[in-house]
């Protein structure tokens, strides 16, 4: 089964194609949608907010959603600078009930020459859940807030009484051989 249709391959092989990465906040004060380019675009019938604002007022940033080597889940960090002291009020005020909260990310294309969005809708690259938000402010003006997408195996990235070895592993899962295999040349002989 092809992971894309002819017709959507086809898209993606115009000369001005770019990827974009989407994430559906649930936030306590209700639904954001945020994309990593530049302005509004209406994709799958909702309206999503470019992460960074051209005048200068909000600079957003949201990472390239990264192949996990091993042992390490997936993860999204967005950061928001440049926000008031009642955003930044509000971020603490509600640091429970953001922590947790749903947040999907997804895929989508554009045609940078004509604008035009891949006609095929959104692909969700995974679900997740927001972390705490961190606060930080330096000096006078410089405030941000930044939250990190997670994924429902980000516990992985942390220490859990144990370490990433085969005796390790076999202490956790009693017979799971697995972690012998990491990192080792396997050579197969098929006998016909």
């Amino acid at each position: 089964m092809a992971l894309f249709s002819e017709e959507a391959r086809e898209f993606l092989r115009r000369p001005h194609i770019a990827r974009a990465w989407f994430a559906e906040l649930g936030l306590p004060s209700g639904t954001w949608r945020l994309h990593n380019g530049v302005g509004r675009k209406v994709v799958g019938g909702h309206e999503w907010r470019g992460v960074s604002d051209p005048a200068g007022r909000q600079l957003v940033s949201m990472s390239a959603v990264e192949d996990p080597r091993f042992g390490q889940a997936a993860k999204v960090d967005i950061v928001l600078s440049g926000v008031n002291v009642e955003f930044l009020r509000s971020v603490k005020d509600q640091a429970r009930q953001t922590e947790g909260a749903l947040a999907d990310l997804y895929w989508c294309a554009f045609d940078q020459e004509t604008q035009e969005v891949w006609p095929f809708g959104l692909k969700k690259l995974f679900p997740g859940f927001l972390s705490a938000p961190k606060r930080q402010s330096t000096g006078i003006g410089v405030r941000t807030v930044s939250f990190t997408v997670e994924t429902l195996w980000q516990s992985q990235n942390y220490p859990f009484g144990g370490r990433w070895t085969p005796a390790d592993q076999e202490r956790r899962y009693p017979g799971d051989k697995g972690l012998q295999f990491v990192g080792v040349k396997v050579q197969e002989i098929i006998k016909a």
